[in-house]
């Protein structure tokens, strides 16, 4: 008698994906109806899915009148984020990103639950807004498009849908509507009797929030539909198992799917051919929406795509590993449109002060990249007043959209901005310190030096505009090295960088000057 197969654990799957692999990287997506955890490995640039969990848990219900979490449903997201962060201890990805969603942008009052699922996970939540939502669904599905063709891309999720159009690798329009499969559903259908006039309810209310980007979206004369999300997906297996359609949705095959569903007694009760059991409470809500999608937007068919919002969140971590990280260049598209005092010598001397101070201070690449951003970006603000003009680049950095940049990314990189002027403060000193730990305040240290080497440098004569400090670092002390031997530019020098020093001093690093 044959042995039966071995039961395949998560740790074997670990330990054969092992073998031969190149860095492991994961995103966590907290949807509005389901929750997913995708664990790659990059071969080549690209993403090999090695493992993945998802669970369907119609968090977009989860919300009260008042938009707070209910305890249930923070309970069972919790209980879900424990399970994935045992899978991520499993693995020990190089970078994670957590992505949450509508639900999250709509809950007030979440502060506790964030901080539980970040403790559940390891990594910290990032509640991103409509518009990066709509930019990493579109990275996700992208690469699955013939390049040539200008796309239009629609995800409907449980509690917002976005639509984009792009060609290549380059979105041109982005936009997400409040509205989902979850959520609407709860509004018109869960609950009641499946009527003409309920179904048709829905699918007004979804033309009405569609209309005004009506107008945009057929403008852009996109050449080809695409659906990415999981009700698009679902629409598209059953149609199939009903003999609608072979993988190409049209109106006509949306309305006669509409005659099946309106056959059924309840909407949360659905029972077709090709419909997953835990799908099927929302999948009349998603069809009201799609169906409103194609008559408002004018979609002659649409095809089914791959790809989707964790696949683009998976991209772009490939990216901050490969070099080419997308926030990096959301910082230099900003950089643009202000004055940038320095150009490439700001980037160069704060390149060569980081990697002075990196090792005797135990700070990462991802911190010498936040360096970088913030000399880059600190003069933003003389744009609109050189009176405090630091107030107003930290102003103008927490505020831009940026793609890819976390909003706990975003309030940093404004605080290292805000702070490379003026006075400093024990409360902003302990504000800093509190929200993004002890090495934030040398981050602030290096960004203020480097500014302040590069205005005296700026002051001096051209031919002398080279590298003249040389920095070292020996616990909290911080040695400062001119290379200056005319007695009358290096007392200059000292006289101006001294009430820097003195002032930077309350953030607990002493100073050592030498000449």
């Amino acid at each position: 008698m044959p042995k039966p197969p071995a039961k395949v654990t998560p740790k074997k799957i670990v330990k054969r994906a092992a073998r031969n692999r190149g860095p492991v990287i994961a995103a966590v997506d907290l949807g509005s109806n389901s929750f997913h955890l995708v664990i790659a490995t990059v071969e080549d640039g690209e993403p090999v899915v090695v493992d993945k969990l998802r669970e369907m848990l119609r968090f977009g219900s989860g919300l009260d009148r008042k938009q707070h979490i209910r305890p249930a449903a923070a309970k069972a997201a919790l209980n879900c984020l424990r399970r994935f962060g045992q899978r991520l201890a499993l693995w020990r990805p190089e970078l994670v990103r957590v992505v949450g969603t509508n639900t999250l942008r709509q809950a007030v009052g979440a502060e506790s639950f964030l901080q539980k699922a970040h403790m559940r996970l390891g990594a910290p939540v990032e509640v991103v807004s409509g518009v990066e939502e709509a930019r990493l669904i579109y990275r996700g599905v992208s690469p699955g498009i013939a390049p040539a063709a200008r796309a239009l891309v629609i995800d409907i999720g449980g509690g917002s849908t976005e639509l984009i159009v792009g060609i290549g690798g380059h979105a041109e329009i982005l936009e997400s509507v409040t509205m989902g499969c979850v959520t609407l559903t709860d509004r018109f259908l869960a609950g009641h009797l499946l009527s003409e006039t309920r179904f048709g309810q829905a699918v007004a209310f979804a033309r009405q929030k569609l209309i005004p980007l009506r107008e945009r979206f057929l403008e852009a004369r996109w050449e080809r539909a695409v659906g990415s999300s999981g009700t698009i997906r679902a629409v598209e297996a059953v149609t199939r198992e009903l003999g609608l359609t072979t993988g190409v949705l049209t109106a006509s095959v949306l309305e006669a799917l509409r005659e099946r569903v309106l056959g059924q007694r309840y909407a949360d009760r659905l029972v077709l051919p090709g419909l997953a059991t835990e799908r099927a409470p929302v999948f009349a809500g998603g069809l009201a929406i799609l169906i409103a999608l194609f008559e408002v937007l004018e979609i002659g068919e649409m095809g089914v795509a791959k790809g989707a919002l964790r696949e683009g969140v998976l991209r772009d971590l490939i990216g901050r590993l490969s070099g080419a990280d997308v926030r990096s260049e959301a910082v230099a598209r900003l950089a643009a449109r202000w004055p940038d005092p320095y150009g490439p010598r700001g980037l160069e001397r704060a390149a060569t002060l980081f990697g002075a101070v990196a090792g005797p201070w135990r700070l990462s690449p991802e911190d010498g990249r936040f360096v970088e951003w913030a000399v880059r970006l600190h003069a933003c603000g003389t744009g609109i007043n050189r009176l405090h003009y630091e107030r107003h680049s930290a102003y103008i950095v927490a505020n831009a959209e940026m793609a890819g940049v976390a909003p706990h990314e975003q309030a940093l990189l404004a605080a290292l901005v805000g702070l490379h002027r003026g006075k400093w403060t024990q409360p902003a000193l302990s504000a800093l310190k509190k929200s993004f730990g002890d090495s934030a305040v040398r981050l602030a240290v290096i960004v203020r030096i480097t500014v302040a080497l590069l205005r005296i440098e700026t002051a001096l004569p051209v031919a002398r505009r080279r590298v003249l400090w040389r920095l070292g670092a020996r616990g909290a002390v911080l040695e400062i090295r001119a290379r200056l031997r005319t007695g009358p530019v290096r007392d200059a020098l000292w006289r101006e960088l001294a009430p820097e020093l003195a002032d930077m001093q309350k953030g607990g690093v002493r100073f050592l000057l030498n000449a």
